[in-house]
């Protein structure tokens, strides 16, 4: 039954998204002529995808990061604009960790989608918040829509992280700014804190909360990434059968074949890491980390790859705004630069990878 939910919720995400979130749809959002964040927030609240992965006694399925994963994946591919890395991510993160007074209170508005979540845009690696007693000062990019009822933020002194705090942005102490970014598909905002009070502070002495924060932020990126890239390669590949130059479709020119092949070949290599990834995490393994952390970077790199070669392979009419490789490849380029830096995300997977060694452990053990 587990493996059915799963397969029913990505037919279903994939039928919806199909049919609300197809290229003229996401031209008319790019444009400024629909609203279709909201339209397809409402149409995964309604349909309980924002619920899927938490417990059921919040209403959901209990699928957890597999079920993440499909959903990202499918997100991804339609290039679906809405804060649901930020959303999904933090409430995973709160059903694990948070104390059941907090679950109670915010799980089960994330799963009727009536609260939007922002998280940090460099989760565990870039400012932090200040804090005198209770209140906390400072300022620092988060992902997430500027309506977002709750925020997740970093607190410390200097560059250390010591805690987490849960805010909410209900009074001038915090505020949300919008920032314009190359990526119209999500927000970036600024966070802005002067004397703000906390809902809660979750300490992190030896960095644990912050690092599975971290890994489902990641493992969310891939996903995304590899759902969209997926896509625009198969469109791509589809314009190469139908575009004629001497007399013949460009797809028969063994270089064009070439580098479809290296496309295809660059996401399924990725596919693996992410599966490996997801099943650490749901499993809760001692490699969970590392796994999610080369799944990003490498996924992200490959996204990258794939829609600056889609462009390319268009011809001039790929550099054009009425075509769909530039929203894949911004979207791209935002993947990579979120959560880390992808030479910093390998340094810390090739740290934890002699963390395990030494502890007398392998990672194939682990997989198992």
């Amino acid at each position: 039954m587990y493996q059915e939910e799963i397969e029913a919720l990505s037919d279903s995400m994939a039928r919806v998204l199909t049919d609300e979130c197809d290229s003229l749809a996401l031209h008319a959002y790019m444009d400024g002529k629909s609203d279709l964040d909201d339209q397809v927030w409402k149409r995964a609240s309604e349909l309980g995808w924002m619920a899927a992965a938490l417990p059921e006694r919040f209403g959901g399925m209990n699928v957890g990061p597999y079920g993440l994963e499909a959903l990202h994946t499918a997100l991804g591919r339609r290039a679906a604009p809405g804060p649901f890395i930020a959303t999904l991510s933090a409430a995973q993160w709160l059903s694990e960790i948070g104390s059941e007074e907090l679950q109670a209170e915010h799980l089960p508005l994330i799963a009727s989608g009536q609260l939007k979540v922002a998280i940090p845009v460099a989760v565990g690696s870039g400012p932090i918040l200040s804090h005198t007693g209770s209140t906390l000062s400072g300022q620092l990019d988060v992902l997430g829509s500027a309506d977002s009822g709750l925020i997740i933020a970093p607190v410390g002194s200097g560059q250390t992280v010591e805690a987490w705090a849960l805010l909410k942005p209900a009074t001038a102490c915090v505020t949300l700014s919008p920032q314009e970014i190359w990526d119209p598909t999500r927000e970036i905002c600024v966070l802005h804190c002067a004397s703000a009070s906390m809902i809660a502070l979750l300490p992190d002495p030896d960095g644990n909360i912050g690092r599975r924060l971290q890994r489902h932020v990641a493992l969310a990126l891939a996903a995304d990434s590899l759902g969209a890239a997926s896509n625009i390669s198969a469109q791509t590949i589809d314009y190469l059968k139908t575009r004629v130059q001497f007399g013949r479709p460009i797809a028969s020119f063994q270089a064009i074949k070439h580098r479809a092949v290296d496309m295809i070949a660059s996401i399924a290599m990725q596919r693996h890491l992410l599966a490996q990834g997801v099943e650490s995490a749901a499993a809760d393994s001692p490699d969970a980390d590392m796994w999610a952390a080369l799944a990003k970077a490498g996924a992200t790199e490959a996204f990258a790859f794939v829609s600056g070669d889609c462009i390319q392979l268009h011809g001039g009419v790929g550099h054009t705004w009425e075509f769909d490789p530039h929203i894949y490849a911004k979207r791209a380029r935002l993947n990579e630069a979120l959560v880390a830096d992808n030479r910093a995300l390998r340094d810390f997977a090739a740290t934890a990878l002699a963390a395990i060694t030494r502890q007398g452990h392998s990672t194939t053990e682990l997989g198992i």
